[in-house]
């Protein structure tokens, strides 16, 4: 059996396209997380961000917020600010959001989105950041603020980060 030039050409791109396939497919299935639990009075203050860590032109991202362990109390005001930085040598980030939060310093080093709620327990972002070509990875920071239930009082940022730096 005799193989001609064009059928190794054929099988070589027949690889290629499967391999683009599974990094482009993948993207989304690599990720990276980190998550810290706050003891208060009132209950366990959870603070978790999520990006992927394998992506081609953008990488979605998602944050969370919240009050657990809680016996039925809410929150005051429960205040998720999250940060997304472009690491890299002169990078930048261009970021999408939840509807409802508020976006500032978009298309520079650092975006920052910010959503407060009032009587909730709960603040969930997510979205999607596109660096710039020299970024080598994006970092991702969650931090939780707020008022505790009643007399509780102010909450100190509680923070937790996932990236390269």
């Amino acid at each position: 059996m005799s193989f001609t030039r064009s059928h190794f050409i054929k099988k070589a791109l027949a690889g290629s396209a499967v391999a683009v396939a599974a990094v482009a497919g993948a993207s989304g299935a690599h990720a990276a997380s980190s998550s810290q639990s706050f003891t208060v009075p009132y209950g366990t203050l959870y603070v978790s961000a999520w990006e992927c860590n394998t992506y081609i032109k953008s990488c979605d991202w998602y944050t969370k917020v919240q009050l657990q362990k809680n016996g039925g109390r809410i929150m005051d005001r429960i205040t998720n600010t999250t940060t997304i930085s472009a690491n890299g040598i002169n990078a930048t980030v261009n970021v999408s959001k939840t509807p409802s939060a508020t976006l500032s310093g978009n298309q520079s080093k650092m975006a920052t989105v910010k959503w407060t709620k009032y009587v909730s327990n709960l603040v969930e972002l997510r979205g999607t950041a596109t660096p710039s070509w020299t970024a080598v990875g994006i970092t991702t920071k969650s931090c939780l603020t707020g008022n505790g239930p009643g007399s509780y009082g102010e909450v100190s940022a509680k923070c937790t980060q996932i990236g390269l730096w």
